[in-house]
């Protein structure tokens, strides 16, 4: 629960949340939950565990209790919590369900794992799992313990190359053999079959993937909001990567700094062990500053082997995966193996596109985390065509116009994106851009400032009204067009376009042979890309 409350009222609020809630905890005899209260500027974030059965109970006690320190601060009527305890205690009756307290106390005496929701229990992960409906939940002695057990899982989160790094991974487990259940930003999927096309990188995509029998190989995209809203979906994996943070979405349920945001992404390090590996950006030190502190042996990776932190790390014996010369490399202590020309990876776009080469990286260093040795990665990352990435760099050829497509939308993804800018031949070079409502200020300039190593000749701003988030029309594109005119670009070439579709068809009137259009594209990924193959199949001049 996140409450805005005065920082001179804050401790005194948590204090008297606190006493309440334990208060209730005893009342239903939950005398073993913890609670947990995280400050942030201008509120708290007020959190108590409770029994699997009864979350929904625990919902509404966590409100008493914080309605109760609201009333006993403000010296209103007391809170009548006697009364309010015998509620929860008859809410709890109708949620709480002995066998399954006595299925999931089995499944931690046969270190089983366990996926649940409000409707279905499943032991075990994949083509080792099976599931049960509440209703129908057998007897912990009719359960044939032995075939339930977990299929590898990885855990992929960062803020930026997320995505990309799924789809590389799951290209690798193909070419290993491998049926991979992939949840991730922009679909669900088993193998080759596409299962549902939105936002699955949360715990929902992920039961969805660990209960599909087919599935020998879990890669689960798991994003902030899901972290933040529902944490993590399974107790324990085998790897988990995280490729960067950046500021992106600061200012959501407390998460007001960077710091913060880094501390959301490495939640995922607790479904790690000794047995299980982490995978770090190496020139993060937002994740050098953290890597001490996981329990999990360690693997880094880095586009230079002359990083400081990689450099330390395998002078002490530790694993990584670096370039050096155009190659990717696997470093184990002394022994260094080469195993793919970065020239040969068509998301390399001839090694230009550095950003895709720190995903491949990655990638790597998570599949060889898996058991999958280098000559099969360097297969899989071969076989990722740039139509198989929609979304992510992505280039089209129009009339002799070069049109690149990439998802970028906070800084930080699109000054990874400007090498690869930079590196295309451009006669002039144009702009489609916009940003979301929710971001501050600040955050909106700042994309705009990101891209001011390059001039552009044209810009179009995309006024993406449907995800204004409060702000009123245009005030996100007004804003990125005083950053772009800040930076020395005429008022005359930038305009506002109410949809992303009028700007790439503003765009494609504009463009001549040998020109540079750079698409960031949002809204509408999939009508955009049809828009440009539609073009490139006419022959469009």
């Amino acid at each position: 629960m996140d409450i805005s409350v005065a920082d001179r009222e804050r401790e005194l609020l948590i204090a008297a949340w606190r006493l309440h809630a334990k208060r209730l905890l005893q009342e239903l005899d939950w005398d073993d939950e913890e609670l947990a209260a995280r400050p942030f500027d201008g509120g708290v974030s007020l959190a108590l565990s409770a029994p699997e059965d009864g979350l929904y109970t625990a919902t509404e006690l966590n409100e008493t209790a914080y309605e109760a320190a609201r009333d006993l601060i403000e010296g209103s009527q007391r809170h009548l919590l006697i009364r309010a305890a015998r509620s929860l205690r008859s809410e709890y009756r109708e949620e709480e369900r002995p066998r399954l307290q006595r299925l999931l106390a089995a499944a931690r005496e046969h270190v089983t794992p366990v996926v649940l929701d409000e409707d279905v229990l499943t032991l075990g992960t994949g083509k080792h799992s099976q599931s049960w409906d509440l209703f129908e939940l057998p007897h912990p002695d009719d359960v044939v313990w032995r075939r339930l057990k977990a299929v590898p899982t990885a855990l992929i989160t960062g803020t930026n190359g997320k995505t990309t790094t799924v789809r590389l991974l799951a290209s690798i487990a193909k070419i290993a053999g491998k049926i991979a259940g992939v949840s991730s930003t922009d679909w669900l999927a088993m193998g080759d079959e596409l299962l549902h096309r939105d936002d699955y990188a949360g715990p929902g995509g992920a039961r969805i993937v660990l209960r599909d029998q087919r599935c020998e190989l879990a890669l689960l995209e798991t994003a902030r909001g899901g972290l933040l809203r529902r944490g993590l979906a399974v107790g324990r994996a085998d790897v988990a990567l995280i490729t960067n943070i950046a500021a992106d979405h600061l200012g959501d349920f407390g998460v007001e700094t960077v710091e913060d945001l880094a501390d959301v992404k490495w939640s995922v390090t607790a479904a790690l062990d000794a047995k299980s590996r982490l995978v770090l950006n190496a020139e993060d030190p937002l994740l050098m500053a953290r890597a001490s502190t996981s329990n999990a042996p360690l693997c880094l990776f880095s586009l230079s082997p002359s990083a400081p932190a990689f450099k330390a790390h395998v002078a002490k014996g530790g694993k990584g995966f670096t370039l050096r010369r155009g190659r990717l490399e696997y470093v184990d202590g002394d022994v260094v193996t080469g195993f793919l020309s970065v020239k040969k990876m068509p998301l390399s776009y001839g090694g230009v596109a550095k950003h895709n080469v720190a995903n491949a990286l990655a990638a790597a260093a998570v599949a060889h985390a898996l058991g999958i040795d280098l000559p099969t990665i360097a297969k899989g990352l071969c076989a990722l065509s740039n139509e198989a990435n929609p979304g992510r760099a992505n280039i089209y050829t129009v009339g002799g116009a070069t049109f690149l497509v990439d998802f970028a939308h906070n800084p930080a993804g699109l000054e990874a994106l400007m090498p690869m800018i930079e590196g295309l031949p451009a006669k002039r070079r144009a702009l489609i851009t916009g940003q979301a409502g929710d971001r501050g200020d600040d955050d909106i300039r700042a994309f705009a400032d990101a891209s001011s190593v390059l001039r552009f000749d044209r810009i179009w701003l995309k006024r993406m009204d449907g995800h204004a988030r409060g702000r009123s029309e245009g005030e996100v594109a007004d804003l990125m067009r005083d950053a772009f005119i800040a930076q020395g670009h005429s008022a005359k070439s930038i305009s506002n376009t109410k949809t992303e579709l009028d700007a790439v068809r503003a765009a494609l009137r504009w463009a001549k042979p040998g020109d540079l259009v750079v698409l960031l594209s949002h809204e509408k990924r999939d009508k955009t890309r049809e828009l440009l193959e539609s073009r490139v199949a006419k022959g469009t001049q």
